[in-house]
Formats: structure tokens, C-alpha cells, sequence
């Protein structure tokens, strides 16, 4: 049986964490929670120390002013108190955005950067993300409970696990919470730190999500030496549609040359 422990409540994010090893950080998407790698902790936890974290205005963890800039530093906050001077980060999503911001701000802090359904912006010049702020502005009186009965495909699973996960996870969120979110990731640009990322790097996509693959693809082409992966059945919860080849595709990533990753 797979054995977690929480991380202790004084450190700026809630997280918990699992295994022993080089150290991997585990970030998650817009308006769901760290259960999102659920199904990779046995997997990755047999071979690294997993850190799981709730980004600001997530679980327990309390919103902070600034965007995803503010959730990169308390990432770097949290893991300064807990010691860690460098890890492998993967993101999902907004996720990915924050780890791109740690991976090109303190490339020292990255060994490896994995960007998965992860764009470096969502619109591309200020009037446009002003647009898409407006589209956004019902979201904050909608309760979430209403959102989650939408159809699943409409939230980017393709799987009937993911669809669970996602419903569930939206359901635990407040209006004014979901919309504070999605505006932190529509306004941020991280085109600036693309040149900046020195780690190896690996942008994957879900084959059914084509929205984010010109985006992903041009991020992938701006880090020197990156990979871009599309990976077949999957959409933009990618690491739930396709668990065991997500699983399978990251740790062969992150493992040193001649390393049997077999799970």
C-alpha cells in the first residue's frame, strides 16, 4: 500500500508527499486539486520523492494576489522550507504555466520540465485578454455545483475515470474561486520565459484536445532541445485519459540514460 504523508500545514501550500529519490513536484490544473495524479503516485513515488502540491486558491491552500508568477514564488517558497534546492516539475495545464515560470526564473531550481495540455498563453495580446476576461465574468455567480453537472467532454476528459475526477474536483470549488483562477492563467504571458528554460524538457498533448497544439508546439520549438509528444485517446485531462502511457512516457523522460523504467 502505497504510504503518503501530508506535508506540515506551516509551509505556504498544502501538499503531501511520498517515496524516496530525486525529487519530483507535481503541479495540477485550474479549479481541480493535487488528487488530480492520483493514479501515478505508486508509479512515480517508486522511484522519486513526490511532492504533490495545491496551487494558491486550491484545497487549503489561500489564494494569493499576482497571478501565476505569485504561484510559481510559492512553489519556490514551499520548497525552500521544506530544503529542496531542485526538482523535476510537471504541470497539467495551469500547472504547466507555473512550472514554466519556475523552469525559466530559476533555472538552477529545474533538472527537468514536463508540460503537459500547457500553453504559454491563452491569449495573445492584451485586448485579447481582455476579450476572453469579459467571457469570463458569469463564471463568478455560477456555482460550481452547476458546472459540474455539464458534460464531461465539455471539461476536457475523454475517460469516464477522468469526467469522475473532474466533476468532483470542480464541485469542492467556489464561484468566486473558479473565476479568480481562470483569470490568473488568461493573463499570463510566459512567451518571455520559453528562452530562458535550460532544463530538458518534454511539452505532451492529448490527440483529442487540438486547441492547445499549435500553442504547445511553438512553446516546445522556443526551449532549446525540447520534445513534443502527442499522445493518441487523451484530451486535456491527459494524465487521467491515458494514465498508464502518461506514467510510462515521464518516468522513461526523467530517467537517467540506460535506466530501466518499466513499471
Amino acid at each position: 500500500m502505497l504510504s503518503m504523508t501530508k506535508l506540515p500545514s506551516a509551509l505556504p501550500l498544502e501538499g503531501i508527499e511520498a517515496g524516496q529519490g530525486p525529487v519530483l513536484v507535481l503541479l495540477h490544473g485550474a479549479g481541480v486539486d493535487l488528487d488530480l495524479w492520483a493514479p501515478q503516485m505508486p508509479d512515480f513515488s517508486a522511484r522519486h520523492r513526490v511532492i504533490a502540491l495545491n496551487l494558491p486558491g486550491h484545497g487549503d491552500s489561500p489564494m494569493r494576489p499576482g497571478g501565476v508568477p505569485t504561484m510559481a514564488q510559492a512553489v519556490s517558497d514551499t520548497l525552500d522550507m521544506l530544503g529542496i534546492q531542485c526538482a523535476a516539475f510537471v504541470g497539467l495545464s495551469l500547472g504547466g504555466m507555473v512550472a514554466l515560470e519556475i523552469a525559466g526564473r530559476w533555472p538552477d531550481r529545474t533538472s527537468h520540465l514536463v508540460m503537459v495540455e500547457s500553453v504559454p498563453y491563452v491569449a495573445a495580446t492584451p485586448w485579447g485578454r481582455c476579450l476572453m476576461a469579459a467571457a469570463i465574468l458569469p463564471l463568478r455567480v455560477i456555482p460550481t455545483r452547476w458546472l459540474a453537472k455539464l458534460p464531461a467532454k465539455s471539461m476536457g476528459a475523454e475517460t469516464e475515470d477522468a469526467g469522475r475526477y473532474v466533476k468532483a474536483a470542480l464541485a469542492r470549488m467556489t464561484a468566486a474561486g473558479t473565476y479568480a483562477i481562470l483569470r490568473d492563467a488568461l493573463q499570463y504571458d510566459g512567451r518571455p520565459r520559453l528562452a530562458q528554460v535550460t532544463a530538458p524538457t518534454l511539452v505532451m498533448v492529448g490527440a483529442v484536445n487540438a486547441a492547445t497544439h499549435k500553442r504547445a508546439r511553438a512553446a516546445a520549438d522556443a526551449i532549446p532541445g525540447a520534445r513534443f509528444k502527442i499522445v493518441a485517446n487523451a484530451g486535456h485531462i491527459l494524465n487521467r485519459d491515458a494514465a498508464e502511457v502518461f506514467a510510462a512516457d515521464t518516468l522513461a523522460f526523467l530517467a537517467p540514460v540506460g535506466e530501466d523504467v518499466t513499471p
